[in-house]
């Protein structure tokens, strides 16, 4: 394993039908637990839908919103509509504010529902 978390940074992102695996590996080389102790909750008091949590696992990789909708076979529409509820929800105005929010709301960490 010895060189693998710079192998894998190194990947393209968007050039591979694996980015959210590939974001879920470099997460828990980076030292994010495989498993989140407790389910983690979105603070805005209702829970996420879980369409949303798949969309959300997109986010730290290049993928394009329409990249995304495709990887996941679900019109562009659809993923934009998730990504204003979880920004809403997460209380975060863009995607990577989204996305470090998520992290330390341990939405992110391997082994998690898709």
């Amino acid at each position: 394993m010895t060189g693998s978390a710079g192998l894998l940074e190194a990947l393209p992102r968007h050039q591979t039908a694996h980015a959210a695996l590939l974001a879920d590996i470099l997460d828990v080389l980076h030292g994010a637990s495989p498993r989140a102790q407790a389910p983690a909750r979105i603070p805005a008091g209702r829970g996420a839908h879980p369409g949303e949590l798949r969309v959300l696992r997109y986010l730290p990789t290049n993928l394009s919103r329409p990249e995304i909708a495709a990887e996941l076979s679900v019109s562009p529409n659809t993923v934009n509509v998730h990504i204003r509820s979880i920004y809403a929800k997460l209380q975060v105005g863009d995607r990577s504010s989204a996305v470090r929010r998520a992290r330390e709301l341990r939405l992110l960490a391997a082994g998690r529902t898709r």
